[in-house]
């Protein structure tokens, strides 16, 4: 009997939270630079992201041939283009003037993996470089992270967007998450949830 598998994101239907996806139409153009391993992945938030932003590029690989190859060319980015990703340079999003970037660059990964991904591709360590200085507390139980000040993609994408898009309503992108969460801890044994919490 086949798995009965969602043909919008291509996860099985138990995990599937595309009917608690809803339209949020951002005017910002958001580049998501995915790494392999996160293609598919169960827990992977991108899928929210693709569902419910009606301005969204995902595109899959690690090197600049393989982003080249999925349709990204980091080495023809607009003047108006900046990354999104904590480090050394980087600038807080919530105090910089930032009216004059209009794409936002975003890597998903674990963080060794995005690490990657920025480190193999020289045009984009040279971008100009943001991250969150007061981000909000994750609710994303399910996945370990580096700290409770770190986000899920979709979560650090809907919270850039309430900072330059402030009219724009992100809920939909939180209830998705929200449903995720829940679908997944519905596959956990219960005494088991105290590990997530």
């Amino acid at each position: 009997m086949p798995r009965p598998i969602c043909a919008d994101c291509g996860m099985h239907r138990n995990i599937c939270v595309c009917e608690a996806c809803s339209p949020t139409p951002n005017r910002t153009r958001v580049s998501v630079l995915q790494h392999p391993n996160e293609a598919g992945h169960p827990k992977g938030t991108v899928r929210i992201l693709a569902q419910c932003l009606s301005n969204l590029e995902v595109f899959t690989g690690e090197t600049p041939e393989d982003l080249r190859e999925a349709g990204f060319d980091t080495d023809t980015l607009a003047r108006n283009s900046a990354l999104l990703f904590p480090g050394s340079g980087s600038e807080p999003l919530e105090s910089s003037d930032i009216s004059h970037f209009h794409h936002w660059i975003i890597l998903d990964g674990t963080w060794r993996k995005a690490a990657r991904i920025l480190h193999q591709n020289p045009a984009l360590a040279a971008l100009p470089r943001f991250h969150f200085a007061s981000p909000p507390e994750s609710a994303y139980a399910i996945r370990k992270a580096p700290g409770s000040h770190h986000l899920a993609t979709a979560e650090a994408v809907a919270y850039l967007l309430n900072v330059i898009e402030p009219g724009l309503d992100t809920r939909p992108i939180s209830h998705a998450m929200r449903t995720l969460v829940d679908k997944q801890f519905a596959h956990i044994p219960a005494r088991l949830h105290k590990h997530y919490q």
